[in-house]
């Protein structure tokens, strides 16, 4: 099929193809031809649309097939996608149905501070995310390509609810159910349009966080926990305590010229700088608890 007729069918289709750097004007092109001018793989474009049109279809298979970076580019695309576009649109939606309602009517700014709880939750996710968890899976990448590691095998991913994604469920079902009073029923359809957008495209998101990005990685930094030596376990433990190389040397009764050589060993071994990568990577491989750290 033309991609013109594809997307006129599925009108929803827009912002994603826009998350590739597709812009829509298609001409009678298709999908492979449109690709090829944007230097897009078209296997990823194509499963990747093809799980948006069919919630059944999700070949977790292929998708751990496409390069990590492919997938952790897609979902840096979304989340500035979120950032820019649908959280600005529920916002303005928002701020109109509350305005245009009943001052004597509590629920719409209810509904509006339910919302900002949802807004921060997905704010701190986003930031979790370009700050920590991509930056650290591209450093695995490059890691596994320089020490041409063969590809992951990761165990099936356990099925969980996101707290966004629970949030945004609570939000539209709330709105629908349990609304009452003097509203504006125009802007109260435009806002749960606008909040169902984003809840299918949240779900989507998480499919691939959760069922391919984090199986994968987690598999990646097992193999990369392996290189680790028991005493450099234990020097990065003390390190993302808190502790200053002099302390760690302290405690574990080591020198502090070790320390700087377990330190550099480390960063070497594990592609990551920062302590913040490192206690993100310690948390995730099950060296210290999220609780321990100061």
């Amino acid at each position: 099929m033309r991609m013109s007729e594809v997307v006129e069918e599925h009108p929803s289709l827009i912002p994603v193809v826009n998350r590739f750097g597709i812009r829509i004007g298609f001409g009678d092109s298709t999908a492979l031809e449109v690709c090829n001018r944007y230097d897009i793989n078209i296997d990823f474009f194509l499963t990747v649309i093809n799980t948006f049109l069919n919630k059944n279809y999700f070949p977790e298979k292929k998708l751990q097939g496409f390069h990590l970076t492919q997938i952790v580019d897609y979902l840096t695309k979304t989340n500035h996608y979120y950032l820019h576009s649908q959280l600005p649109n529920i916002e303005r939606h928002l701020r109109l149905f509350i305005s245009a309602s009943d001052p004597k009517n509590e629920m719409p700014a209810l509904i509006g501070k339910l919302f900002d709880t949802f807004r921060d939750r997905l704010l701190k996710r986003i930031e979790t995310d370009e700050q920590e968890w991509f930056p650290h899976i591209i450093e695995l990448c490059e890691k596994q390509t320089k020490n041409r590691k063969q590809a992951c095998h990761p165990a099936t991913p356990v099925e969980t609810e996101e707290p966004t994604e629970a949030l945004i469920t609570d939000l539209k079902h709330i709105i629908i159910k349990h609304l009452s009073g003097e509203y504006n029923e125009n802007l109260c359809y435009a806002v749960i349009v606008a909040i169902n957008t984003l809840h299918a495209d949240i779900q989507q998101h998480n499919r691939i966080r959760n069922r391919i990005l984090s199986p994968l990685v987690a598999c990646m930094e097992k193999e990369s926990n392996k290189n680790l030596s028991l005493r450099e376990v234990e020097v990065l433990r003390q390190i993302v305590k808190g502790e200053t190389n002099k302390e760690v040397a302290d405690h574990l009764c080591i020198s502090l010229n070790t320390v700087l050589t377990h330190r550099k060993n480390i960063t070497s071994k594990l592609g990551i700088k920062t302590i913040p990568g490192l206690t993100f990577y310690a948390i995730t491989n099950g060296i210290i608890s999220g609780d321990e750290i100061v």
